[in-house]
């Protein structure tokens, strides 16, 4: 059951939205409070950025985001029936045609998520200085159009047909962080601010496969893999190989000349990893790694019009203990995608669930990762994140402002960018308001926070909805999507501060 349920976040990520990713485990956080003065965790994004007041954030509840991201939309693997159930690109009333010609050329999908636990911030020592406690998890998934080709369409002619897999790759980063932060003004011009981060791993998974080399006849598929690995982090992982088990399929066996499996196990199949296997020793679990990384963040008050800023965050890294080392070296026979019935065995619809299983079970053979090692040690840098921002106050109406962020994430395959550009409105002195519009690697989006920040409360809430085609009736993206849910309660207390500079005189 294990396997069941990790593999089907990984294609419920290809189909809605989550590959298995982030070490994409950071979330980014909440840009569209980026020029929010009155946000109370925009620190998270520039921590030179200084609160309204002191505040202490609900438990669990003080910010809370999730987001998704993908070059390929859900409509471009999840179809509606005629009944208006809904069925995968694998069904086979979906049409090769159909469901290649509107894929990208290279798919990338993610999801991520940021808890904050405990968080508070408070002026003291000449500044403005923050403590949180928080639980990230982020995971990214990226494959050629060629994975998706070879599952739907198979042996597409009498001779065969070549395929050729590069550069998959599959990242999922999970961890707990404990953050201390501190932001102070140097002059009435220009604020600098740094955090301090230590880590504690959860558990990671990298799976890195340079390319699958797949010869597809009527006769028989084969696959010769090259720089495949994978790694497993994780305090108590069971790993078992077949061999362990003795839980075998009919492909781990030699096949007579009739083409039927006979009672020999293929060189190497008792060392394959046993996914049905695999789970967790609920009496064992607990972190699995440490790190520690950095943020640095400055402002610079230009004029009374403009002011920018910038930001490199999440300068790191993580040591992770307990980890499984897999590889895939040898040429083997891949049985094939079967073609998923229309109807269950009781000859009902099948349902979505049911197709996803089916394959799940072919895709399991396409992964013949052997076992190399466990216990092992290794160290992993976390993704950067520059921001570079540009704020323009409308000198008419001070209330009205303008903003342009441009955001960079820097993960080798998974490394994106963002430029977003906003307008700013704050009313009344306890509430403020964004209205965005972004242009990323993932597509274009939308995006509106509205927050609440009277004095001892503070409540917001965000949002960024991806633009362009939905669905009818499941309303789900069919192209590129990046979006986006944050909402907070936090209490705040103390007078509203204002910048305290502290200038060094020079004596000659």
């Amino acid at each position: 059951m294990m396997k069941k349920h990790i593999c089907r976040m990984i294609l419920c990520g290809l189909a809605a939205s989550c590959a298995t990713t982030t070490v994409m485990a950071q979330a980014t956080g909440n840009r569209s409070s980026y020029f929010l003065e009155g946000s109370v965790y925009r620190h998270e994004l520039n921590p030179a950025f200084q609160g309204e007041r002191n505040y202490v954030g609900m438990p669990a509840l003080g910010n809370f985001s999730v987001g998704a991201q993908g070059t390929a939309g859900l409509g471009d693997f999840l179809y509606v029936k005629d009944n208006g159930d809904l069925m995968t690109f694998m069904h086979p009333d979906v049409s090769s045609k159909t469901f290649l010609n509107d894929l990208p050329r290279r798919t990338k999908l993610g999801i991520n998520l940021n808890e904050n636990i405990l968080s508070t911030g408070f002026f003291a020592w000449g500044g403005f200085n923050t403590f949180g406690l928080s639980v990230k998890s982020d995971t990214r998934f990226s494959s050629p159009d060629d994975l998706f080709k070879f599952m739907k369409s198979g042996v597409d002619s009498p001779e065969g047909t070549h395929y050729k897999v590069n550069d998959l790759s599959i990242l999922s980063t999970n961890y707990a962080e404990l953050a201390f932060g501190h932001s102070r003004a140097l002059t009435d011009q220009l604020t600098v601010g740094a955090k301090v981060k230590f880590l504690v791993g959860l558990a990671k998974a990298t799976v890195k496969i340079d390319q699958l080399d797949i010869k597809a006849t009527p006769e028989s598929w084969v696959i010769t893999p090259n720089g495949a690995e994978a790694y497993l982090s994780a305090k108590g992982l069971i790993t078992p190989t077949k061999g362990e088990t003795g839980n075998y399929a009919e492909s781990d066996y030699v096949r007579d000349a009739y083409g039927n499996p006979t009672s020999q196990l293929k060189p190497g199949a008792e060392n394959l990893m046993s996914y049905d296997d695999i789970d967790f020793d609920d009496n064992n679990i607990g972190p699995t790694g440490f790190g520690m990384a950095f943020d640095f963040g400055a402002t610079y008050k230009w004029n009374d019009d403009w002011t920018f800023s910038a930001s490199l965050l999440d300068l790191g890294f993580i040591h992770w203990n307990n980890t499984v080392k897999a590889t895939m070296s040898n040429s083997f026979e891949f049985d094939g995608f079967h073609e998923i019935p229309v109807e269950d065995t009781d000859g009902n619809p099948n349902s979505i669930d049911n197709q996803v299983d089916s394959y799940l079970d072919d895709l399991e053979g396409l992964s013949k990762f052997t076992k190399e090692g466990e216990g092992l040690k290794r160290n992993t840098a976390l993704a950067a994140t520059l921001h570079l921002g540009a704020e323009y106050t409308l000198p008419v109406y001070d209330r009205l402002k303008f903003g342009g962020l441009w955001t960079t994430r820097f993960q080798g395959r998974h490394t994106w960018t963002e430029a977003r550009v906003s307008a700013n409105v704050s009313p009344l002195t306890w509430f403020e308001a964004s209205l965005n519009y972004a242009l990323s690697s993932f597509g274009s989006s939308t995006g509106l926070m509205l927050n609440f920040h009277p004095r001892g409360f503070n409540f917001f809430l965000a949002a960024d909805v991806p633009m362009g085609k939905y669905a009818k009736k499941y309303a789900i993206p069919t192209n590129r999507f990046n979006a986006n849910f944050n909402m907070g309660i936090n209490f705040t207390f103390g007078p509203k501060h204002k910048p305290v500079y502290r200038c060094v005189e020079a004596n000659f």
